[in-house]
């Protein structure tokens, strides 16, 4: 056997380092190819590293908390004999999907590994990494009630099954208690990116929020219909959908400031970032193309991304690229309204607050209508308040035109 060493590969996006989360393996445990290494964290999701080697650990390089640059030795390996190993710099990543071959080349079929209760998991909601991870605590994923949306199992749900027999599933980042009984809790990874990023909006671009209210009747009445056809949709997609015909009437609010050469760069696609709440903190996976995408589309798409972000399974990729934001501040609860921070380097956010019944002057009569506060914070260097409130008010009367 002869040691090789792994080390963190790139893990795209100009990605430079990752925060190791925790080792799925020790020295001296046998591994496989593929057989998952460690978890770590980027700025942009929690990814598994498997192994390119088959062989036994001998050194593990980091601990759980650490900072680990690209290219450093993530873990040391005595390879067997490497026929039919993975060649180095191809592991899958989990999570990711494989590498697609270039011209000439054969994907070989992995040989069939295929567990007892892997024709019962079939009809099972759950993506490839929380299946891994159910698999190696021995978590049975058809007796795991999913708490993610549709009934999706989350890897919360599994490390919650694995407890009872009292395997472990320590935090990322457990707080550490300081002398006198405080906690001091380690920011890395997201966390840390999220950091920067709102240091970075709020100290380079000078920006100023306007306020609408519009009337949501037709939107429930239209979401009301899709319900009834079978097609069960939340509020969002109709958000997304206004937000892109606005766009089409006012591009300028699809655009970026280009700092190193003092430039306004309008986008030609509209990608739509969608802010979510997961328990890793603000995580912003995009929604490619929404210019051209239908409402049905746009409803499955962004459920997909919303869900894959809850539930840690989506790249880099998924989290870059965006043109301009949206929030539903009031998805998690009785939220009025709120004054959200530009995603630099875009130009605009968008939030929604919740929607509700308030009172509202219809035909010069008060009247209780379903309502929401809507509000965009905007790059003042790009856009002016006069174009801000354009833009607000065509958001506005594309919200209220809906029709089922």
């Amino acid at each position: 056997m002869a040691e090789r060493t792994f080390v963190l590969p790139d893990l795209g996006e100009g990605l430079t380092e990752a925060q190791l989360v925790r080792w799925r393996v020790e020295p001296g445990a046998r591994v496989e190819v593929n057989a998952p290494l460690c978890e770590v964290e980027t700025a942009k999701a929690v990814v598994v590293i498997p192994s390119p080697w088959a062989g036994t650990v001998r050194t593990v390089h980091g601990r759980p908390g650490e900072s680990i640059p690209v290219g450093a030795a993530l873990v040391t390996i005595a390879a067997a004999d490497e026929a039919g190993a993975q060649p180095e710099g191809e592991a899958v990543l989990v999570g990711y999907g494989s590498r697609t071959p270039g011209p000439g080349e054969v994907r070989r079929r992995p040989r069939s590994s295929a567990s007892p209760s892997a024709s019962t998991e079939e009809g099972v909601r759950a993506a490839p990494f929380v299946r891994q991870l159910a698999r190696e605590l021995g978590v049975d994923l058809t007796a795991v009630a999913g708490s993610g949306p549709g009934g999706r199992i989350t890897r919360a749900d599994v490390e919650a099954a694995a407890r009872p027999d009292d395997r472990p599933g320590p935090p990322p980042q457990a707080p550490e208690a300081d002398h006198d009984g405080d906690q001091r809790i380690s920011v890395v990874g997201i966390r840390k990116a999220i950091a920067r990023q709102m240091v970075r909006s709020v100290s380079t671009i000078p920006q100023f929020t306007e306020f609408a209210v519009f009337d949501a009747t037709a939107l429930m009445a239209a979401r009301d219909a899709a319900r009834h056809k079978g097609r069960p949709i939340t509020p969002l997609p109709y958000f997304i959908l206004a937000a892109v015909e606005a766009v089409r009437r006012h591009p300028l609010l699809n655009s970026s400031w280009d700092e190193s050469r003092d430039e306004i760069v309008v986008k030609k696609s509209v990608h739509v970032g969608i802010a979510v709440n997961t328990p890793n903190g603000l995580l912003v996976p995009v929604l490619r193309d929404a210019d051209q995408l239908s409402l049905e589309a746009i409803a499955e798409r962004s459920s997909r991304l919303i869900e894959g972000a809850r539930g840690g399974s989506l790249s880099p990729r998924d989290m870059s690229g965006s043109t301009i934001t949206v929030t539903n501040v009031g998805a998690s609860g009785p939220i009025e309204t709120g004054t959200p921070i530009v995603n630099p380097p875009e130009c605009c956010v968008i939030g929604f607050g919740a929607i509700r019944l308030r009172p509202m002057v219809v035909d010069s009569q008060v009247m209780a209508r379903q309502s929401a506060w809507i509000s965009i914070s905007v790059d003042h260097r790009i856009v002016d308040g006069g174009l801000a409130t354009e833009f607000l008010t065509a958001l506005v009367g594309e919200l209220e035109a809906i029709r089922a």
